[in-house]
């Protein structure tokens, strides 16, 4: 199937050729300043990924329990969630292993700190996801490097991105834009919200984005 029969071109203003100069020109720039260690092709595809869950809270497969000051939002245990879930697990087992019941929210913001495997700030918080990524396992580097982690005292930035691939887990950025959190990506990338670059997006007049 061509690609092009798979985008209604009418509803582009200035046709195919003009909207994918666009798509292309964003997608430089995301990609722009990022060196060849930092995973950039990893943090593209998850890009796509969370296009599908971007944005504000959920409101499908799933009930809402009020709780103080917030909301927390369980799944329904038999649903099999989509994204980054390769063994196909039911929200009910992906919830038992990470010892919750459901998803805190307060304020329209997902709370993921009872399942953050750490937490750092960065200095430059962007609207680019891979120079976020980047700065952030540079900085959980170092902080498991003085831990001394798993019995390793010379964490880098490759090893932290490494065992974020090898685990299943992803950096969230924190609705406070400097705030990143080490979190499961079957949970995470499941879970429609805004974050940090919806804020800096907000910022700039560029819509929102999870």
């Amino acid at each position: 199937m061509e690609i092009y029969k798979l985008i209604d071109v009418s509803r582009i203003e200035g046709g195919l050729k003009n909207y994918l100069a666009e798509k292309w020109g964003a997608l430089k720039e995301q990609l722009s300043g990022v060196d060849s260690e930092s995973g950039t092709l990893d943090i593209f595809k998850e890009e796509i990924e969370r296009a599908s869950v971007c944005a504000r809270a959920p409101k499908n497969d799933g009930t809402w329990s009020a709780e103080k000051g917030g909301d927390v939002w369980v799944p329904k245990p038999d649903k099999v969630p989509y994204n980054s879930n390769p063994d196909g697990k039911t929200w009910g087992e992906i919830l038992e292993e990470n010892g919750i019941e459901g998803i805190g929210f307060k304020d329209g913001y997902p709370d993921f700190s009872p399942i953050s495997k750490g937490d750092v700030e960065i200095n430059d918080f962007t609207k680019s996801r891979p120079r976020n990524f980047a700065q952030a396992d540079r900085k959980l580097a170092e902080q498991w490097a003085e831990e001394g982690k798993d019995g390793k005292t010379d964490w880098t930035a490759k090893d932290v991105r490494e065992w974020r691939k090898e685990n299943n887990h992803t950096w969230h950025e924190h609705q406070d834009c400097k705030t990143m959190q080490l979190v499961p990506r079957e949970v995470h990338n499941n879970v429609s919200h805004d974050g940090g670059i919806c804020e800096v997006k907000k910022s700039l007049g560029n819509g929102s984005e999870s």
